[in-house]
């Protein structure tokens, strides 16, 4: 995908890791609650408010590609992190087989449905992408 930035490219690899490996990413922009940059520095308003927006966007993607909350422009933290905490305290994990044998439909989407009132489910997963089929071994001559 070339017409990815390197950034975006670094974000998309590292919640793919996480999603493989079933972890869940929160994070927290320790700025708080952002205003404007130093009064003392002649920074461009709309440079800040653009440096700003970008930074966490990134702490946004990591958060919610792989299930997780973003912590940002906020003062609340304690809310944040009992939140975090009530989140991360009971986990359970789904297995199942798919019977999709279409090989050539890499993409798949995921979904958990409840039959159960009252209940609600955080999934940390919406789709997977099937490895490539192996490569054929080489025939070496004698």
């Amino acid at each position: 995908m070339p017409w990815l930035s390197k950034r975006t490219n670094d974000l998309l690899e590292v919640t793919r890791a996480a999603n493989r490996a079933n972890v869940t990413i929160y994070t927290i922009d320790p700025r708080g609650l952002v205003a404007g940059g130093d009064i003392e520095d002649q920074i461009d308003p709309r440079e800040w408010n653009k440096y700003v927006q970008k930074t966490q966007d990134s702490l946004r993607v990591l958060a919610e590609d792989t299930g997780g909350l973003a912590v940002v422009n906020q003062n609340d933290f304690d809310t944040a992190l009992k939140r975090i905490d009530a989140e991360s305290s009971d986990d359970y994990v789904l297995g199942y087989y798919s019977s999709n044998s279409d090989s050539a439909k890499r993409r798949r989407q995921l979904a958990v449905k409840l039959t159960r009132p009252k209940l609600t489910v955080t999934s940390q997963r919406t789709e997977y992408v099937l490895k490539p089929p192996p490569k054929p071994a080489s025939i070496k001559k004698p």
